[in-house]
């Protein structure tokens, strides 16, 4: 998993992602979309997006990367583009969004905007969701749902207390 966040002149930037596959190479992939992230000159999600994909295809040897980008602007508008990732939460409830192609699979893919007014936004990994505890129940979308006005590190440790089997990131941002 990885995270970034900027405040940009029109906002707060966030982005979390997930790379396929575990070690060397997955933890390359994570460096590449950081680093594509840092020199992209665009910081509208949607078109973020498409630089990340043009910077990862060819690059993940049969691998993918899911992410979504989210930019909480000082006016509380936020403008949200998915990339296979789980929708985040807004104002504790799931925010519609396309779910888009995981990065890196297709070069020319498109990646949707979907807008509307946030005080709070939260950006979860599959790790949250996919938390399993000892008689192999997920933690699921709805629990991650209704702890989603929490904190980051409440969110992330309710998961972990489920049962941790992949990473975990939480990235909460309040206007």
């Amino acid at each position: 998993d990885f995270y970034f966040c900027r405040q940009t002149p029109e906002g707060q930037l966030i982005v979390v992602g997930d790379v396929s596959g575990k070690g060397l190479r997955a933890a390359m992939l994570a460096s590449v979309a950081l680093g594509a992230i840092r020199n992209s000159a665009r910081w509208s999600p949607g078109p973020l997006m498409q630089d990340l994909n043009a910077a990862l295809h060819g690059q993940t040897g049969g691998g993918f990367v899911t992410c979504c980008a989210a930019l909480l602007r000082n006016d509380g508008q936020l403008i949200v583009s998915n990339a296979g990732h789980p929708a985040p939460y807004v104002d504790g409830g799931e925010f519609a969004v396309e779910a888009g192609l995981p990065l890196g699979i297709i070069a020319d893919a498109d990646y949707a905007e979907s807008t509307g007014q946030a005080e709070g936004v939260t950006l979860v990994s599959d790790g949250v969701v996919e938390a399993e505890n000892a008689q192999r129940e997920l933690f699921g979308f709805e629990r991650t749902r209704e702890i989603s006005i929490k904190s980051a590190q409440e969110i992330a440790d309710a998961a972990k207390a489920w049962g941790q089997n992949d990473d975990i990131t939480v990235v909460t941002v309040r206007s």
